[in-house]
């Protein structure tokens, strides 16, 4: 797909990253200091990802990005290149009709690799049950439809908005809660995964003392491979958190990335890569379409 037009620039002086400042046809641009720094220009995505929700590299094959829509699009999920071009479409044996909100991607028992879909939207926060799916990562070539397995839950306090999720080593599958009506919450489901039973949520920790002003409202989620890292996405800005003892989620450092500059027409997933690479998602909305945007992060 076509690439947003305009040159990009940045430098690096000593052990500090100068960010971007030179201004393309799409505003793509970080603010100053920032630890993180573009790679390259936003990549406009097919029309079919006009609601691409979540993103997570691939492990069998790192070049391929995997990521789907929001309710009401299908049970597909797209392998796409760093260009925008869809490889893959995958269809599911289930439904998202529960609401796809965010995927990740991990080690597991199925093979080498699983890809994990949160089917944990709720905007009105009435959902007694949520779900999350498991599948083998397919191959990143080719269109077919694949077995998923099904996992039901129930969270301990209520029904929640949930758009954020991520994956630890030894299979540790997380939630983060969008903060829409609450404190933004992490869960953890307790292992292991069961699909014959609804399972209850465990609170692991609070990350804020009420709700999330609508900017700040949490949307995706990601950790590292090795599991020592997580980062939490808000539709305009990147935290990032050490992963601690318990797995207690630590701030890994002082600044917020700021993505406002960057022109997201609304900004959803997040997918680390490997080396401090990021992929940031953004659905399609007033008159723009969606778009992958590609950082380079500079580690703690």
């Amino acid at each position: 797909m076509k690439r947003c037009p305009g040159a990009l620039a940045g430098v690096a002086q000593g052990a500090a990253w100068i960010t971007l400042l030179a201004v393309t046809a799409c505003e793509s641009y970080l603010a100053e200091e920032s630890q993180c720094r573009l790679d390259g220009p936003s990549v406009a995505l097919p029309s079919d990802l006009r609601e691409t929700s979540g993103v997570a590299v691939g492990i069998r094959n790192p070049s391929l990005i995997w990521t789907h829509n929001d309710r009401g699009y299908g049970p597909f999920l797209y392998a796409v290149d760093r260009d925008g071009r869809v490889h893959a479409r995958i269809e599911l044996n289930q439904s998202n009709g529960d609401d796809w909100e965010d995927i990740a991607r991990g080690p597991c028992d199925l093979g080498a690799a699983c890809l994990y879909v949160a089917g944990t939207g709720d905007n009105e926060e009435r959902r007694d049950i949520i779900s999350l799916y498991r599948l083998a990562e397919p191959e990143g070539e080719g269109d077919r439809s694949v077995e998923a397995e099904r996992y039901q839950m129930v969270l301990p306090d209520g029904p929640r908005d949930i758009e954020a999720m991520y994956v630890l080593p030894t299979e540790r599958i997380f939630f983060v809660t969008k903060g829409r009506n609450h404190p933004v919450t992490v869960y953890r489901y307790p292992s292991p995964l069961r699909s014959e039973v609804v399972v209850t949520l465990v609170e692991v920790q609070r990350l804020t003392d009420g709700p999330a002003a609508p900017p700040r409202q949490r949307t995706g989620a990601s950790a590292t491979l090795d599991g020592s890292t997580v980062v939490i996405r808000t539709y305009q800005s990147l935290e990032f958190f050490d992963v601690t003892e318990g797995d207690q989620l630590l701030r890994s450092r002082e600044e917020v990335v700021d993505l406002r500059t960057l022109g997201e027409a609304q900004g959803e997933g997040v997918g680390f890569g490997d080396n401090g690479a990021i992929v940031l998602s953004s659905e399609g909305a007033g008159g723009s379409g969606p778009t992958f945007t590609f950082l380079s992060c500079e580690p703690n």
